[in-house]
This record gives C-alpha cells, sequence and structure tokens, in this order.
C-alpha cells in the first residue's frame, strides 16, 4: 500500500513538473527548463494583461486617425487644384482608375507630354481590354520591357500601328496621332456635323479624316482655328479627350 502511494505520489509530481516545464517552453526556448513559481506567473499575466491594453488602446488611436483622414476630402494631385482647366477631366478619369499620376509624389504633371505608351495604357484602361500575352512585333519593345502587354494589347487591337517596326513608347503621341488612336480605339464615324476647317490641317494629311471626325463629335476643337497636328499632346489634353470621348460613347 505504501509503495503505491509512493509511486501515485511519484507520477502526481512528475505531471506537475512536465506540465510546468511545458509552460517554460512557450515561454522562453533558450530559458533552463524548471517549475515556475505561483509569483512568477503572476506577474507574466500582470504583464500580458497590460501589453494587450496597450495594443488595445494603440488600435483604437489608429482607428481614430483613419477615420480622421477618410473623413477630409485629399487633393490626389498637388499640381492640378479644383481651379486648374482640365481638374474635372482628371478628376474623374482618376476616381475610375484609368490615370494614377506619379503617386510616389503626389503629382499628375498635366503639362507634360503624354508619351506613346502612356496613351496605349490609358485607352486600355478607359475600354477595360483584357491584356495581350503576345510577344513583341517591334524591335523596340523587348520582352522584358514593362509596357509589353499593354502595347500588344493595342497593336492587335488596330488602335496603334506602329512606324517601320517600332512603337516609339517613349515618344511624346503627336496631336494627329492622338486623334487618330482615338477615333480608331472608340469606332468613332463621321457625323453630318459642319466643323470648320483647320488652317494648319489640309485633306492630304495623314489623321486628316480622324481630326475632322472627332472635331464633329466635340472631342477636341483646336486653338484660335489651328490644330496643331505636329505638336506634342499634353497628359492634361490626353485627359480631357478621353473623358469627352468617354461621355460620347
Amino acid at each position: 500500500m505504501k509503495m503505491w502511494k509512493k509511486g501515485f505520489f511519484f507520477v502526481c509530481c512528475s505531471l506537475v513538473l512536465a506540465s510546468c516545464s511545458s509552460i517554460e517552453k512557450e515561454t522562453t526556448a533558450e530559458a533552463p527548463l524548471e517549475a515556475a513559481s505561483v509569483e512568477w506567473v503572476d506577474e507574466e499575466v500582470k504583464s500580458l494583461s497590460k501589453d494587450t491594453a496597450d495594443l488595445d488602446e494603440r488600435i483604437a488611436k489608429l482607428e481614430k486617425e483613419i477615420g480622421d483622414v477618410s473623413a477630409s476630402e485629399p487633393v490626389v494631385f498637388e499640381d492640378v487644384q479644383p481651379d486648374y482647366w482640365a481638374y474635372k477631366e482628371i478628376m474623374n478619369l482618376s476616381d475610375n482608375g484609368i490615370i494614377k499620376g506619379y503617386p510616389d509624389v503626389g503629382l499628375f504633371y498635366p503639362e507634360r507630354s503624354i508619351t506613346r505608351y502612356q496613351a496605349a495604357s490609358m485607352i486600355i484602361k478607359a475600354l477595360d481590354l483584357p491584356l495581350s500575352d503576345s510577344p513583341s512585333v517591334f524591335k523596340d519593345v523587348s520582352k522584358s520591357h514593362p509596357g509589353m502587354a499593354e502595347i500588344m494589347t493595342v497593336y492587335e487591337h488596330g488602335i496603334f500601328n506602329g512606324s517601320n517596326g517600332s512603337f516609339l513608347p517613349n515618344e511624346p503621341m503627336k496631336r494627329r496621332h492622338m486623334a487618330m488612336v482615338l477615333q480608331r480605339a472608340f469606332e468613332l464615324e463621321e457625323t453630318d456635323v459642319e466643323v470648320a476647317d483647320y488652317r494648319d490641317v489640309n485633306p492630304d494629311l495623314d489623321g486628316y479624316d480622324a481630326i475632322k471626325i472627332i472635331s464633329q463629335h466635340g472631342i477636341a476643337t483646336g486653338s484660335n482655328g489651328s490644330f496643331m497636328p505636329e505638336s506634342p499632346t499634353k497628359r492634361s489634353q490626353f485627359s480631357a479627350f478621353i473623358y469627352r470621348t468617354l461621355q460620347v460613347k
């Protein structure tokens, strides 16, 4: 009987020690194994409770800060203020995910010339076209080019043609080329609307029909009787043209 009691006592002690050792292992793997005292456990519980309370306080503070930010109306682009001539158009395209500007600096650079690649990207987003997975057919667009999928998409849809085997992705988009890609992309057709001839656009110009068509739809109207077909298209201008085209379609 005594031997049984001793054995039972030994088993109980072993179980207690094993349980305490498990707690210690979960607390710190580097400390030596030992049975936790009541005082040690109480201190750890207090410390854990304090950490939890601090964390809850930080979360509550963060949620309040997020709420304060959401309640305000942030300026998306510092260089496109409400009094800018194309503010409505740029903000609309931004809200619809068609443009994003340069988020790392919070700017849109509206007066910069838009590149052919940037114009292609905007048209794809405006039309919600699925991206191509075809290899590049242009000698200046390698398979590692970040815009290869967008460039091949507009090429396969007949929106951009390139020139002599090149796409010229970083070249500024000329205004006549802008008219041509918009007319192709949105399949704009000639109307009966009478528009005045531009003094710098003659019927022999490559892009004449497209310029006439987008003018009939009120997408572009030129300036003081000129269209400036060879001039670069500004980012603000192309945004306005895209916005107006979407209203037509």
